[in-house]
């Protein structure tokens, strides 16, 4: 009569076992797990000095591109965030000088920093040959307060030119690039002290990129 319950306890002993083995056999794994991957780095946004840039192969578009323009090269044109922004395209009637509107025939735009710091870019509608290049060259060279400079080559013709006016420096390059006129300029406000010719070459490179996109 106790047969049973002898044959019910040395079960239970090796079911018990067999559990205990089932476990020390799973805890005898490698709980390790594999190390997650390392994301990838982003990547810190520079500019490119105009004089690193080869412009000699870029097919600049009559047409509109400021919303292709990098807004990081904005920031980098302005030295911060733009307190302003305006654009225009063909036709448009837009204010040239103090009091003074006129209508243009040219895709164009301009941001404007807090501190006064401009980015300005515009490009002809129409065709430009470059005998006309050469002769709008001469005349920008010769306008009051300003003087051409000996900076990179954009566009052939090309011409550097840097405006002083009540303190403030005007740096511009502009030049033909098959048969568009591209004009792209930082205007320095009175008291900053930053390098404006080295600021304009590299915001001119953003707008090269942004207008010789297809």
């Amino acid at each position: 009569m106790r047969r049973p319950v002898l044959f019910v306890l040395v079960a239970g002993v090796v079911t018990v076992a067999a559990i205990g083995g089932g476990v020390l056999a799973l805890g005898g794994g490698d709980d390790s797990a594999p190390p997650a991957p390392t994301p990838p780095t982003a990547k810190t946004f520079s500019t490119t000095p105009l004089a690193g840039y080869d412009t000699t192969g870029a097919v600049v578009q009559r047409g509109a591109f400021c919303d292709r323009v990098d807004p990081r090269q904005v920031t980098a044109a302005l030295g911060g965030d733009a307190a302003d922004a305006t654009s225009w395209k063909n036709g448009d009637t837009i204010v040239v000088a103090k009091g003074v509107k006129d209508v243009t025939h040219e895709y164009g735009c301009r941001w404007t920093g807090v501190d006064g710091t401009v980015a300005e870019a515009w490009v002809f509608a129409p065709p430009v040959g470059a005998d006309e290049a050469q002769q709008m060259v001469r005349d920008a060279a010769k306008a009051a307060g300003c003087e051409p400079g000996n900076g990179p080559a954009f566009g052939g013709p090309t011409l550097a030119l840097t405006c002083t006016k009540g303190g403030a420096v005007r740096t511009s390059y502009r030049g033909l690039f098959g048969d568009a006129w591209l004009t792209c300029e930082v205007a320095r406000p009175a008291g900053a002290d930053w390098d404006a010719a080295d600021r304009a070459g590299r915001w001119c490179v953003g707008v090269l990129q942004a207008a010789s996109a297809s």
